[in-house]
């Protein structure tokens, strides 16, 4: 079966689950746990086929809905809703439904003394297909839609235990942040779509080119000012350190790993890419033809990279709340990214741009995995002592050591250790900054000090002297176990094979999500 055939399918298995998730409830907490883990393990099987077709063909994978091109009969352009899918899209659809999977194991055993959970796992299937949306969409309508469908359930989810003010509160600051963020960005498609009439992102980037005004460049602040809300970035992270504590561990694993870089990251790197894109500023720009100075934008996106970095993880290193500080880690990470992001655009074209994108590229992945493994381990934590406070955790090796040693393993990746994932992307993002410019290298440098710090900080209280409460700890049930074990299994493995895969997947990602032309030509040329 090829990757056309089942794309439709990463869509239609979380949406029937989800519909029917209440239906399947009345049966009983078993049934409804199974149809859980069936949904989100059917939607990762989908998501590893799709991903292997991908890679394995090089191409663009572009599917209609109703139809067998997306070009309208007797016209040129397109006018139905397309679904378009690369290896940089690819990697995003993998990521989400593994994460998603494991979250969904996780929470058999970490919520199973909840109440309401025919509204969580209806929620988690929601959430988990919002993101895929947004990954896989061809035209900003439906990416609003699918944006908007993640962003209220992640809402709901992180109020979701609203027996505490901090749930409720924590909840009603995201959706107002979020609120704020998702009409940035909706007036942004208005402008676009009043202007030239189309919300097909290959068409769009086709029109705009031929005629650049000043609204496509009104359109671009209020997306790239929406964007940085939805990915945590400074100066506007105050959302997603009080989302984290409040929000159960399984749905803070995903919004760390998922939620901020495909609603916010992934979504900002496809619109300037595939839309605006610095190969249509170079082209137009040689012939003396006006278009947004996409250097600058690389280089706006830089600063705000340099601030979020140097504050996320000088935050973390005074957190004393183990969720605050992985929260506080998280938009420290996010600042990584943004500065490979800024440096591909700022360096288009060039050796260096290329290394920093599919740096960007390969640490949204990485820390995907690193911060939902440091996230299920702070949920085990909670689950077995009640309290997140660290001065409370002392001694906690001793009497959970597989937690422990699994915490372990993902603060070494998170600070960059070989021979761990986080050492790979994190290098590539070291090196082209440093080329770059040696300023931004050595700002992330400083950034990777301060993370040090704060784990080094966690792993110091978990070593130290058992206090009579860590005593009666325990390592967790099979069901929360597992999801910990394989992230770690799966951050040592990818550390020990780092160069194969930046070279064999990452860079041809980064090039894939460079080539507009081939974005472009994938709809246009009907494929």
């Amino acid at each position: 079966m090829n990757g056309e055939a089942i794309l439709p399918y990463l869509i239609i298995i979380p949406l029937f689950g989800a519909f029917s998730m209440p239906i399947v409830s009345l049966i009983g907490r078993k049934a409804r746990e199974a149809w859980a883990v069936i949904i989100s393990g059917a939607t990762l099987a989908v998501a590893s086929a799709l991903f292997y077709s991908v890679w394995e063909d090089r191409g663009i994978i572009v599917y209609t809905l109703g139809a067998k091109s997306p070009l309208g009969q007797g016209v040129s352009f397109p006018i139905r809703i397309v679904w378009e899918v690369d290896l940089f899209g690819a990697i995003m659809v993998l990521m989400v439904a593994l994460v998603s999977f494991l979250a969904v194991v996780y929470s058999l055993g970490y919520m199973k003394h909840d109440t309401g959970l025919d509204k969580y796992y209806t929620l988690i299937i929601v959430l988990e297909l919002g993101m895929l949306g947004i990954a896989i969409t061809g035209d900003l309508f439906n990416f609003y839609v699918f944006l908007e469908i993640m962003s209220i359930a992640s809402y709901a989810l992180v109020a979701f235990r609203n027996d505490t003010w901090e749930g409720i509160e924590a909840g009603i600051k995201y959706m107002f942040v979020g609120s704020i963020a998702s009409s940035f960005i909706l007036l942004g498609i208005a402008l676009l779509y009043g202007q030239y009439g189309t919300l097909t992102m290959s068409y769009l980037a086709v029109k705009l080119a031929q005629n650049p005004t000043v609204t496509a460049k009104v359109a671009l602040a209020l997306f790239i000012a929406g964007l940085l809300f939805k990915s945590g970035a400074s100066p506007v992270h105050m959302w997603l350190a009080d989302a984290h504590p409040a929000a159960p561990s399984s749905i803070s694993a995903m919004l760390s790993g998922l939620v901020i870089k495909v609603g916010g990251v992934y979504a900002l790197a496809r619109l300037l890419f595939s839309i605006y894109s610095p190969l249509a500023y170079k082209a137009l720009r040689a012939y003396g033809y006006p278009y947004i100075n996409m250097n600058t934008v690389g280089w706006a996106i830089i600063i705000f990279a340099c601030l979020t970095l140097i504050i996320g993880n000088a935050m973390a290193v005074i957190q004393t709340d183990m969720k605050r500080l992985l929260a506080y880690s998280s938009v420290g990470q996010i600042g990584y990214i943004l500065l490979g992001l800024g440096i591909g655009l700022a360096a288009y074209g060039s050796h260096t741009g290329e290394v920093a994108l599919a740096g960007a590229i390969y640490h949204t992945f990485n820390h995907a995995l690193m911060k939902a493994l440091l996230f299920l381990i702070a949920g085990v934590v909670i689950h077995e002592l009640g309290t997140r406070d660290l001065n409370e955790l002392s001694g906690l090796a001793k009497t959970m050591p597989k937690t422990t040693f699994a915490f372990l393993i993902g603060a070494a990746a998170i600070i960059g250790m070989p021979p761990l994932n986080g050492f790979a992307s994190k290098w590539l993002i070291y090196e082209s900054s440093a080329i770059f410019n040696p300023i931004l290298g050595a700002i992330a440098i400083i950034g990777t000090a301060f993370c040090t710090a704060a784990y080094v900080r966690v792993l110091y209280t978990f070593f130290g002297r058992p206090s009579e409460r860590v005593m009666k700890a325990k390592d967790p049930e099979a069901s929360m176990l597992w999801p910990i074990i394989i992230l770690a299994v799966a951050i040592v493995i990818m550390g020990l094979f780092p160069w194969q895969i930046s070279e064999k997947v990452m860079l041809p990602a980064a090039k894939a999500l460079e080539d507009q032309l081939a974005y472009i030509s994938a709809v246009l040329g009907g494929a």
